[in-house]
């Protein structure tokens, strides 16, 4: 199971609800690791993973300087889809091989973007 830090779950010996915050470790013991959940009342319990199911996945809000990004790589993509289809164009493509040419363009910007996007998220750990 992937977790990450701010993920609710819920215990299934008493159906409690929390938040992982960590996993534990057993020292010298590779395999044996717990995950620390902060339950309701301040308290942290440390509970086997094959005992949580996850209820709810943390997610970062949308904030305006993301949508603005968005914005942006939406048309450095637009422009880029345009200057692959004229320069096809100028070098004597049909219009089948201009179409490709700026569909590649406009999936390579996009395809950073998303890339970056997936390095810049949350991490999640394998319990």
């Amino acid at each position: 199971m992937h977790l990450a830090l701010g993920d609710v779950v819920r215990d299934r010996t008493d159906m409690a609800l929390g938040t992982v915050v960590g996993v534990a470790t057993q020292a010298g013991v590779s395999s044996l690791s717990r995950v620390a959940v902060h339950v309701p009342g301040g308290s942290v319990r440390l509970s086997d993973p094959y005992d949580l199911e996850i209820v709810a996945r943390h997610a970062r809000p949308a904030t305006a300087r993301h949508g603005l990004a968005a914005l942006v790589v939406l048309a450095v993509a637009a422009l880029a889809a345009v200057l692959g289809c004229l320069y096809a164009r100028t070098a004597g493509a049909d219009w089948l091989l201009m179409f490709l040419a700026g569909l590649g363009a406009f999936a390579a910007v996009t395809a950073t973007y998303h890339l970056g996007v997936r390095l810049t998220g949350p991490r999640r750990f394998r319990v």
